[in-house]
């Protein structure tokens, strides 16, 4: 076998495990974007593994998610988080908390993350715990969209309320509330005239 001919031969191998991995990695980002798109057999463990995250991250970055996904349903999955395996076994860190979003912001030239809170009612660190993606509050730029919470809201405790009596009357999870009032220790130990964060 001719030189030339064994140069061709390395060469088309060498672009053939190239296009093997362009297409895989390609295939991984296009499922797993910042919102997927449940198909059918999807499970929420899964869609967390593909996406690098938890589903308790995904549960949390979706408050109004229930306990079934079906096919069609349109989620927001953060990325970049996943969970550290513990060995031995022992507490885990407090649970990351992504505020629920009122919806999203295209940033315009000469926005800030100070500005866009300030316009939304919100805080700075409520911007960024609802956008992980952001490394560096300094850096954003036009056309980029942002996720922009809610403003937060709050409720007075009545007699006879409980932590999941008022979740329900809000939408939420009882675990949702505990994450936006870390004063609250125990769940059964909220008291009748006591405000508590509900968005």
């Amino acid at each position: 076998m001719s030189h030339k001919r064994k140069a061709q031969i390395v060469v088309l191998l060498v672009v053939f495990v190239l296009s093997l991995g362009v297409a895989s990695a390609a295939g991984a980002s296009s499922y797993c974007g910042s919102y997927v798109t449940v198909q059918w057999g999807d499970t929420l463990s899964g869609i967390a593994a593909m996406c690098g995250t938890t589903a308790d991250a995904i549960r949390a970055a979706n408050p109004s998610l229930g306990w079934w996904l079906y096919a069609g349903q349109v989620i927001y999955a953060p990325s970049g988080y996943s969970a550290p395996v513990y060995y031995p076994p022992v507490a885990p860190p407090e649970p990351v908390y992504y505020p629920p979003s009122s919806g999203t912001y295209v940033v315009q030239w000469g926005d800030t993350v100070y500005s866009i809170a300030r316009r939304s009612g919100v805080g700075v660190n409520d911007v960024l715990a609802a956008n992980p993606g952001i490394y560096d509050a300094r850096y954003i730029y036009a056309g980029q969209v942002l996720n922009v919470p809610s403003a937060p809201s709050y409720y007075t405790v009545q007699r006879g309320d409980t932590l999941r009596i008022i979740a329900n009357m809000y939408g939420t999870s009882v675990y949702t509330l505990q994450s936006l009032n870390p004063q609250i220790y125990n769940a059964n130990w909220i008291y009748a005239g006591q405000a508590i964060r509900v968005r």
